[in-house]
Parts: structure tokens; sequence; C-alpha cells
């Protein structure tokens, strides 16, 4: 089961290199799915050289919003960052 939470960078990887092809935020979460904001792509990995209107059909569709439920083991996801605000909220509870 994921365990992503709202502010975590998150990477989709390539299933046998392990590269990252996407990266995005997870902008909104609750027990069953999270939302991802993609904001970044491996532009090699998807033929934006290749041709003008690769780029726009990247920016459209590789860059949108996703809904993952947390039992979809299929999407190759990956923690790349935490949420800062809550290891900012751990450290201060820490020192208080």
């Amino acid at each position: 089961m994921w365990t992503f939470k709202t502010g975590d960078l998150i990477a989709k990887t390539h299933p046998v290199t392990n590269k990252p092809l996407q990266m995005g935020l997870v902008i909104k979460d609750d027990t069953t799915t999270f939302l991802v904001k993609w904001t970044w792509y491996d532009k090699v990995f998807f033929m934006e050289k290749e041709e003008d209107i690769f780029k726009d059909l990247n920016n459209l569709h590789l860059l949108s919003m996703v809904q993952i439920h947390r039992q979809n083991k299929a999407p190759l996801l990956s923690l790349v960052s935490d949420s800062y605000f809550d290891d900012y909220q751990e450290t201060t509870q820490q020192v208080l």
C-alpha cells in the first residue's frame, strides 16, 4: 500500500532501469487515494525532440493531475522527498 502524503515529491520510474520518467507533487491525499500533479518528465524518453507535436502532447498529458488508488501496485512510484511541513513539525516538537 502506498503511504504518500500531501507535499511529498514522488517519481514514476521505468520498470527495468528504475530511472525517473515523471516527477510530481502529491497535492491531496485521503485514506484510499492520493492526487499527484506531475511537474517534470524525461523529455528524451517521451520523444520531445522528435517533432513539435510531441512537446504539446507531452505538456498536455504528462504534466496533468492523476488520482492514484493506494492499493494500485502498477504505477512503479517511489518517494523522492518527504513533505517538508511534516518534517518541520516533528523537528519543532522535538526541540520543545
